[in-house]
């Protein structure tokens, strides 16, 4: 370099540079250099405080310096999403508990009966079996004696408008049931239309009462047991209403066992016309109507 050929003797000093009659005098260039770099240190360190004016006229160092660009925030690049793929779901089966080999529970098997003692007879009907009347293979009568145009005669009533059931105790007969049994009032039926008509309306009053009703209250003369096949006779005692009027009556029975769900029989009474204040219309070609009269049952009796 050319520079560092020049040696300290060849450098002109101020005082060979200037001649004398033209150096400025040192105390005034001092000066000036010193309010030079004070307003400089006032420009770069606190020009802030100073008054406006003052700013406009002495240039700022940093006026001076080249600006630096602030960065635009719209111009900053976003960084592009990636496509970072989610983890999928994994098949991976979830394992079934295996299967215990503990031996399922045997039911515990049932109790069985204790078989019948003979005394209850397996061949009879069942303790507390009931039968029930059918109708129409049975029958109610009654009959009663009188004078037509001077001729003795005996008058039958009928009817099959029967209903109500049997309780059978086997195994202990006393303890059996019959009744309550019913009968439709209005239903009896004689040899004569004349009659039957007065039947109904003037001696039953059919119309206001319906029913002729039956209930026992007592068994006696009864058997230990009863088996299939057996006829037994006995005596019913029990109530009997007619026009709300009842009175206790006995009954002779005679009874059959025809199967385990069978029954077949008959029963019998002697009623006073009296005791259930009938009146019997006064005809004149009737006369002498007897004060007692017959009651029968004819009656088939079935399991349901």
């Amino acid at each position: 370099m050319e520079q560092e050929k020049f040696s300290a003797k060849s450098c002109p000093t101020a005082t060979e540079y200037y001649p004398a009659s033209s150096r400025p005098a040192i105390p005034r260039l001092r000066l000036i250099a010193i309010v030079l770099l004070t307003t400089l240190l006032l420009a770069a360190c606190g020009g802030s405080d100073a008054p406006s004016s003052d700013q406009e006229e002495a240039p700022a160092a940093a006026d001076t310096a080249t600006p630096v660009p602030e960065p635009d925030p719209t111009d900053t690049p976003e960084p592009a999403p990636t496509d970072t793929p989610m983890p999928e779901p994994t098949d991976t089966p979830v394992p079934e508990p295996e299967p215990t080999d503990t031996p399922e529970a045997e039911p515990e098997p049932a109790p069985t009966a204790a078989p019948m003692e003979e005394s209850e007879s397996a061949e009879g009907p069942g303790m507390g079996q009931v039968f029930v009347i059918v109708a129409e293979e049975s029958e109610a009568r009654f009959s009663i004696d009188e004078e037509l145009l001077g001729q003795p005669k005996t008058v039958v009533g009928v009817t099959n408008a029967i209903s109500g059931e049997i309780k059978v105790d086997a195994a202990n007969p006393a303890a059996s049931v019959i009744g309550p049994i019913q009968i439709e009032a209005g239903t009896f039926v004689t040899d004569n239309d004349r009659r039957n008509g007065a039947i109904r309306r003037f001696i039953l009053q059919s119309n206001r009462y319906q029913f002729i009703t039956f209930s026992s209250t007592e068994l006696s003369g009864m058997p230990d047991s009863v088996a299939v096949g057996d006829e037994v006779e006995f005596e019913v005692t029990g109530d009997l209403t007619v026009r709300e009027v009842t009175n206790p009556v006995l009954f002779i029975v005679t009874l059959r066992v025809i199967s385990e769900s069978e029954l077949r029989g008959s029963a019998a009474t002697i009623l006073v016309v009296e005791d259930y204040e009938l009146r019997i219309p006064d005809v004149p070609s009737v006369a002498n109507v007897g004060e007692e009269f017959i009651v029968e049952f004819d009656f088939v009796a079935r399991t349901q």
